[in-house]
């Protein structure tokens, strides 16, 4: 082992051990460290779930039939999870075409080229839209979002049952 890993451990090991030496955190420092990491992850995920993607569903209001213009992947080739959506739609007598960032979808419900549709823009600004999938997404974020909130309080406490 070299001298940084040699070093690093040596300062992990005394940071989380037991064995009566002086620590940061006490004997609690990986769960509280632990805990952090996931409070911050929890607190970020119900922020852009809740309230970004809430202002979007409340701004875009007007409902539209959009023909999927493009479909690119952006990981996996043509076989991919994460897609990149262009929308095509006509709203006051003129076109435009609106990409959706990721369209996720399991590899056997590919998006199509050519299908329609119904998304939810905004009247003010009609290249910010809100479609189903972004609903979806926001509820999965919201789910996982309280399931870390859950875990990093069942680590932060399990000191007292070990």
């Amino acid at each position: 082992m070299d001298l940084q890993a040699a070093f690093l451990y040596t300062k992990v090991y005394y940071s989380l051990s037991d064995d009566g030496h002086t620590t940061f955190f006490g004997n609690w420092g990986f769960y509280i460290l632990m805990s952090a990491v996931l409070f911050a992850t929890a607190a970020w995920l119900l922020y852009t779930k809740a309230y970004r993607y809430t202002k979007l569903k409340n701004s875009c209001i007007i409902p539209v039939d959009a023909r999927l213009f493009a479909v690119d992947s952006k990981f996996g080739g043509r076989g991919g999870r994460l897609w990149n959506v262009t929308y095509e739609f006509y709203y006051n007598e003129r076109r435009f075409l609106v990409n959706n960032d990721i369209w996720e979808q399991t590899r056997l419900n590919r998006p199509v080229e050519g299908t329609v549709e119904t998304i939810f823009i905004n009247p003010i600004n009609p290249n910010e839209l809100y479609d189903r999938l972004a609903d979806h997404g926001r509820k999965t974020g919201l789910f996982c979002g309280i399931l870390m909130a859950g875990i990093g309080v069942f680590i932060l406490f399990m000191p007292l049952f070990v």
